[in-house]
């Protein structure tokens, strides 16, 4: 069940740039920022936080991009959704809400060269063949990236 509707107009929105980044250790990301954030309405926020890890995910094979969508609850645990696995070249849909009371902090590109795999939490971010792009969000873009 995709909750993406009630993220845009039920009170789910990133109000700062979360800064996201790649972690400090092997298959981690962080938020550089302090994020502001309302859930369900309400006024939230986390510090910077480094060593996040992806929560789910398939592997993707070679010459192969997807998005994963980082989420964060009420009490400032972050979690990941991943988009549909696409062409490297081809642009990536963007991923659904898997959980409900979750806000988008943003967004992170993986693509894979004609050489590399990417495994969620396994295989670290600037791997030799692994092209990432983060995007700071404050709800879901309305197309492919």
């Amino acid at each position: 069940m995709s909750y993406n509707i009630e993220q845009a107009n039920s009170g789910f929105l990133s109000l700062t740039a979360a800064g996201l980044a790649e972690g400090t250790n092997s298959a981690t990301f962080k938020t550089v920022n302090t994020l502001t954030f309302t859930n369900n309405g309400v006024f939230k926020s986390k510090a910077a936080t480094d060593n996040l890890t992806f929560s789910t995910g398939t592997a993707l094979a070679a010459s192969q991009a997807c998005l994963f969508a980082v989420w964060i609850n009420t009490s400032g645990t972050v979690t990941t959704t991943q988009g549909p696995i696409v062409a490297a070249d081809d642009p990536c849909p963007v991923p659904t809400q898997a959980t409900v009371n979750v806000t988008l902090v943003g967004l992170i590109k993986v693509a894979t060269s004609s050489a590399a795999t990417f495994t969620p939490g396994t295989t670290d971010l600037s791997a030799t063949g692994i092209t990432d792009t983060f995007y700071d969000c404050m709800d879901m873009p309305g197309s492919a990236l």
